[in-house]
């Protein structure tokens, strides 16, 4: 992989993209808000369910613990001897910059990884697939499971699509490490055998993938990203339903599944804009009326997205200073 740069210029072109972007969030919820009905945005304000609001706080906690383990776990199937607290605060530093164009933060994890334990990109660089591959197998089980539980046949079609491209994905993913070995053999013949060191990392960097891709470690780690989704699931149904629409974790878990997929779909940074309106799209044909469904896509993406992205913005002056420092 090619080198990585990170310094404190950095710091505040993140911090003035990840402001402005809160600072939109909460100026379109309140123009929405008000554009719904003058009055919701005050009853709503003065009955919210604040309670409601922690349990999403805790879930989200839990989920990151979660992703934190996960980590570790693939780290550990690497073979890379970095102790649980310090990927947990790498993996905390890299929320400051997914929200970046660019999507920088999973790479300063590789970076710290680099700096301060001298591990090379070619053994770290798996991490970036699992984290991706792991969650997108957790996402798509959820949504597929909660819409094969909710009472609505078309939902429920949906649900077997999504299954069948689970399915699918997952053989695609368990063989992609042999055809990519397979595929760089035969470009390394017809290129004349030349650059010989170059093939030789391009085939350990798929050996090393192919330990966190394998079924036994992708296994474990989708089975961790399922739990951490769906305790957010959980707390989501549980918010809608303080908020005055009934809701189980069936309707929470497919709402965040469908929505951070969407985001995903965008390829913009953090998915914003488009899981917000997946988001917005689900609760309504849940049965949300529009005003509910405003300040509910506000709180659940301030808490579960913004909310992290904070605490990783205010841990990365310490790291990148001490990458600067090694």
């Amino acid at each position: 992989m090619p080198p990585l740069r990170f310094d404190l210029s950095l710091l505040k072109r993140a911090e003035r993209w990840i402001f402005a972007l809160v600072g939109l969030t909460v100026l379109l919820t309140l123009v929405a808000t008000f554009l719904t009905t003058k009055q919701s945005l005050m009853d709503h304000l003065y009955n919210f369910p604040y309670l409601a609001v922690w349990w999403l706080v805790a879930a989200t906690a839990f989920e990151s613990l979660i992703r934190f383990w996960r980590y570790h776990t693939a780290a550990r199937a690497l073979g890379l001897r970095v102790p649980f607290w310090r990927m947990m605060y790498y993996y905390t530093v890299g929320y400051a910059l997914i929200p970046t164009p660019g999507k920088v933060g999973t790479a300063i994890r590789l970076w710290l990884l680099k700096v301060n334990h001298n591990l090379p990109y070619t053994r770290t660089a798996p991490l970036l697939a699992m984290d991706l591959v792991s969650d997108s197998i957790a996402l798509c089980a959820l949504g597929a499971l909660g819409l094969a539980i909710l009472e609505n046949p078309t939902l429920q079609s949906l649900g077997w699509l999504v299954g069948l491209a689970l399915g699918v994905g997952l053989v695609a993913t368990l063989v992609a490490p042999q055809l990519l070995m397979g595929l760089v053999g035969h470009l390394y013949v017809l290129g004349g055998r030349r650059k010989p060191r170059l093939f030789a990392r391009l085939r350990q960097l798929i050996r090393h993938t192919s330990r966190v891709l394998g079924w036994r470690v992708l296994a474990v780690t989708s089975a961790q990203s399922f739990i951490g989704w769906a305790a957010v699931g959980l707390a989501i149904g549980h918010l809608l339903t303080a908020l005055g629409t009934p809701m189980g974790m069936a309707e929470g878990s497919v709402t965040i599944s469908l929505a951070t997929m969407g985001g995903f779909l965008t390829m913009m940074p953090a998915g914003v804009g488009g899981a917000e309106a997946a988001m917005g799209f689900l609760l309504s044909s849940f049965g949300a009326p529009l005003a509910t469904v405003v300040l509910a896509v506000a709180v659940i993406r301030l808490v579960v997205l913004w909310l992290t992205v904070l605490i990783g913005l205010a841990l990365l002056p310490f790291a990148l200073r001490s990458g600067t420092k090694t």
